[in-house]
């Protein structure tokens, strides 16, 4: 398959690709720039908001609302208005650290990640941010927090720490939120890339965005098998989203950092959005309950 240019963004570090059903666009983030992007396939133009922090999530409310993570705290952001309200700290303690990826369970927690600005080494962690905004961290020692999806039955959560090349598979309670480790699902070899952003579709497969990898792949979280691969006309593609209004498309987000200049003159649409027609649909996904 070949991923197919949506808009030549010039991002820095595009990335939480995310759809919105209601509205019918797609929302995506320049984490660098602290740049919000709305785009409707059917209407001409982008939206964008600037932030003066790294911008590194937005999530839906389900009112019409966005859950924002900028730096390493959460704000609470209306498009319509601009109305902007902070919700929470991450990690106070860590000023060096800022939030990444994360994603919403089914029970409209919001699971985040952080890292280190400097890339030290274990610096960051994986926390749960319950309804009524309590912070509980659930994974010590990440370096680089990244991809977060859930199984089909809900019973099982997915999670990319990216220097281990590993999605690591955690049985997830619902009703507490608790995990708890249960094993590697796969493995990704060092000539494929850096796992990255994951999404998971309606037949439980996990779609994972290689960074320097050129692509998205396809992968069995069962048997830990390469079953598939999007070609994607950039190295550095950092994650991937289900939408469209059958659920039918995959948003890929890709980043112009750590490149040269001949690696951006050779590969001149990196920090671009692109999209890929999907032979399946994605599974459901969940916005935040606060």
């Amino acid at each position: 398959m070949e991923a197919i240019l949506l808009l030549n963004a010039q991002c820095v570090l595009a990335e939480s690709p995310t759809w919105l059903a209601d509205q019918g666009c797609y929302l995506w983030v320049d984490i660098e720039k602290g740049h919000l992007y709305q785009l409707k396939p059917e209407v001409s133009g982008v939206k964008k908001w600037s932030f003066p922090h790294r911008l590194t999530l937005v999530v839906p409310d389900g009112n019409g609302k966005l859950v924002l993570a900028l730096d390493a705290k959460l704000a609470l952001f209306d498009p319509n208005t601009e109305k902007f309200d902070w919700l929470c700290d991450i990690e106070k303690d860590k000023p060096e650290n800022r939030c990444n990826d994360g994603a919403c369970d089914s029970e409209g927690r919001l699971w985040v990640g952080t890292m280190s600005t400097k890339f030290t080494d274990h610096a960051g962690a994986l926390y749960c941010v319950e309804k009524d905004l309590t912070v509980t961290r659930k994974i010590e020692d990440v370096s680089i927090s990244n991809g977060i999806c859930w199984s089909l039955d809900h019973k099982t959560m997915y999670f990319i720490d990216s220097p281990t090349r590993e999605v690591k598979a955690y049985d997830y309670d619902g009703s507490t939120g608790n995990i708890s480790f249960k094993k590697v699902a796969v493995e990704i070899p060092e000539s494929l890339g850096t796992p990255d952003g994951m999404c998971m579709d309606q037949n439980g497969k996990l779609w994972v965005a290689h960074y320097g990898g050129f692509g998205v792949y396809q992968w069995d979280p069962e048997t830990g098998e390469q079953l598939d691969k999007i070609n994607v006309p950039a190295p550095n593609v950092t994650s991937c989203a289900f939408g469209g209004k059958e659920m039918n498309e995959l948003l890929i987000t890709t980043a112009q950092e750590n490149m040269t200049p001949e690696m951006l003159e050779k590969y001149p649409l990196s920090g671009g959005v692109f999209t890929c027609a999907m032979p399946v649909k994605g599974a459901e996904v969940f916005g935040v309950r606060f």
